[in-house]
């Protein structure tokens, strides 16, 4: 049965909207100008039949939106007055159709995913690379409409398709161009005619491969693009139901179309990693593989974080590790530096499998190469085969531990309520951030008070490599891996990717950093950074406190020592250094250390990324060698062996208990 007309004095919109195959009246809109139209188009979003009609009193006429123009044009149809007709339609219900799509960039509105959809054949004469990029045009065609299709004739030369709706005279027909694989549209008619009885039921057929190519944006925006999401968004826009696993599927080939196929980045590995280094001199990229060819490891040290490194960076060095989940999953070996304004400098990372001690090891020796003879501090995680290989490779006083995780770690032995588990995570912050034995001692001394098991523990979990009064070296206070949530919002997308996509973006955002930071580096306003300078303005009003002279603190402002140890531990003057500097009447800024200033931050950001050339690209043929245009054949790697865990897979990474407190 066809709508129902309501005899008004104005012109009125009906929007039909198909839900279970029932049509619905939806809305009812005055549209007495182009503000009506906008609004009817904003309520909807987009994503509706509209049937215009006018009520006169011959009977009722039906109109639709002109593309052309902002009028509305109306012609005669054997619509008959409700008084006349208890149907109040004609006999055969038929109602011609109109798409509003092309209205919604005139009135400045973002128009549906139909729309741009509807724009894949223009019409006749127009040109296709082959027959299968006609039959995606003309499957994308039939989603906008909102309509099913059938083949009359589907060869590679020659293809006749027609609606299915009986009666419709929407027709096309491709036909080849000579002996080329080149498809020509030879005739197409561009309009419908459907009862409102098929216009409720017509549903495009689903094709998986097909509609694939429709997430296609939405996956380069959003790799994290959930299946559920997919599902939700595809009914709305094109009135298709897909099941859960056919959106994974979808998802699944849409990625495969723009990074690539998994196993085809693996096979082009070697080759990528000779490229990187004959382009930038000083990379380091390695990889090994097993007595079967299978892909193991890779580590990768760009030219210019290794010059930036040498040449201004602190000897600190912060590593951790996390997860892929691209096709192939794996974990990723980071190790990030700090510039002078305490930024992160990516410095290199690595590929592996998992995180075991073996590829720990691997890691680190080739990290070790990396920095040569410097004494370098580690700052790491207590993962027993992280302990292992940096006892192995920098020596094991050269290992600061976390101390986040093992807070972390703390706070699992604390059964007690909320009120009891702050005031022990203040007592062991005490521990961890005195700078002298004798405040060191007295925290220890107040957490035996309250529980003399937790004191027990503090001392059977290595304070020397975590507490800053029993750390041998210097660390310049850093006393985490939080760096690391800089580093993984920055490749956040990038691990989802294949390992050659993940290569090529990472080299990319490396070379934005590197234009960024030398923007930056303009609006210093002093010669030390921006964030050296907020400590030490903090520490100039403390220093305040100490004006009158009466503190017992000794300062050494030519060897850069104070008894508090702070000046030394930081490379900042603590307050009773700058209280001093200040009676001498010199600048404080001055007395900073050199890691500090801007001429370090220009020497870490000095070298040179060069992009990659991809012109003589390697393609893997059918026998699954790797050739390259002048007929080559290359080293390639075969994907690597991998178990799937049981369970789902986990898409986002745990958070610590302790991370919102």
């Amino acid at each position: 049965m066809g709508p129902s007309i309501i005899k008004v004095d104005v012109l009125m919109a009906y929007v039909l909207i198909k839900e279970s195959h029932i049509l619905s009246l939806f809305l009812k809109q005055p549209l007495d100008d182009d503000d009506d139209i906008y609004n009817m188009v904003l309520f909807n979003d987009g994503f509706s039949r509209v049937y215009v009609f006018e009520a006169c009193n011959g009977g009722v006429k039906q109109g639709v939106i002109d593309e052309q123009s902002t009028s509305v044009n109306v012609e005669n149809n054997h619509f008959s007055s409700p008084s006349s007709s208890s149907q109040g339609v004609n006999d055969d219900n038929t109602i011609q159709r109109h798409e509003v799509a092309s209205r919604c960039i005139e009135f400045e509105a973002i128009p549906p995913v139909s729309s741009t959809l509807g724009k894949a054949i223009s019409g006749s004469g127009q040109i296709f690379t082959n027959a299968d990029e006609f039959r995606n045009a003309l499957y994308l065609t039939s989603l906008a409409g909102r309509f099913n299709y059938k083949f009359k004739r589907n060869s590679i030369k020659h293809m006749t398709a027609c609606c299915t709706a009986g009666g419709c005279p929407w027709k096309i027909t491709a036909r080849g161009v000579g002996a080329t694989t080149i498809v020509r549209v030879h005739t197409f008619e561009n309009k419908h005619n459907h009862s409102a009885q098929e216009e409720s039921s017509s549903v495009p057929a689903l094709r998986p491969n097909k509609v694939a190519l429709v997430i296609d944006d939405m996956i380069r925006a959003n790799p994290d693009y959930l299946p559920r999401q997919i599902c939700e968004d595809f009914e709305r826009q094109h009135g298709v139901k897909l099941t859960y696993n056919q959106a994974w599927k979808c998802k699944e080939k849409a990625k495969e179309r723009i990074f690539g196929l998994p196993h085809n980045s693996y096979k082009l590995l070697p080759w990528l990693c000779k490229q990187l280094m004959e382009t930038n001199s000083g990379t380091i990229a390695e990889w090994t593989s097993s007595d079967k060819g299978n892909f193991m490891q890779l580590f990768i040290a760009h030219g210019f974080s290794v010059h930036g490194f040498l040449m201004g960076c602190r000897p600190i060095i912060s590593i951790n590790s996390s997860n892929l989940s691209g096709p192939h999953k794996g974990a990723l070996f980071s190790a990030l530096a700090y510039d002078a304004d305490d930024d992160m400098f990516p410095l290199a990372y690595a590929i592996v499998s998992s995180e075991n001690y073996y590829n720990w090891f691997w890691f680190l020796q080739r990290l070790k190469q990396l920095v040569g003879e410097m004494a370098v501090v580690i700052i790491a995680g207590r993962h027993h085969a992280i302990i292992r290989s940096v006892a192995e490779v920098f020596g094991v006083e050269n290992h600061a531990y976390c101390y986040r995780q093992l807070k972390e770690d703390f706070s699992h032995q604390l059964m007690m309520g909320r009120e009891g588990k702050d005031n022990a995570l203040k007592l062991l912050d005490a521990v961890a951030y005195s700078r002298l034995e004798i405040g060191y001692n007295s925290a220890m001394e107040n957490l035996r008070r309250f529980d003399a098991n937790l004191a027990k523990w503090v001392e059977d979990n290595d304070p020397e490599h975590w507490a800053m009064s029993k750390f041998p070296k210097k660390r310049w206070d850093k006393m985490n891996t939080n760096i690391f949530g800089s580093f993984s919002a920055w490749v956040k997308e990038e691990q989802h990717h294949t390992i050659f996509s993940f290569i090529e973006k990472h080299m990319d955002m490396l070379a934005s950093l590197l234009v960024e930071r030398k923007t930056t580096m303009q609006s210093w306003e002093r010669s030390i950074g921006p964030k050296a300078e907020d400590k030490l303005l903090l520490n100039i009003a403390k220093s305040e406190a100490f004006s009158d002279g009466k503190a017992k603190i000794s300062v050494d402002l030519r060897q850069h020592t104070c008894t508090c140890l702070a000046w030394q531990m930081s490379g900042i003057p603590c307050e009773h250094a700058c209280a001093m500097i200040q009676k001498m009447n010199q600048d404080v800024y001055e007395f900073v250390d050199d890691w500090y200033h801007l001429f370090k931050q220009e020497m870490v950001y000095s070298g040179t990324l060069r992009p990659l050339e991809f012109q003589n690209l390697p393609t893997v043929h059918s026998d699954g060698n790797v050739h390259d245009p002048n007929g080559y054949v290359h080293v390639s790697l075969d994907p690597p062996v991998t178990k799937r865990c049981l369970g789902r897979p986990r898409r986002q990474q745990i958070k610590p208990n302790l991370e919102n407190r």
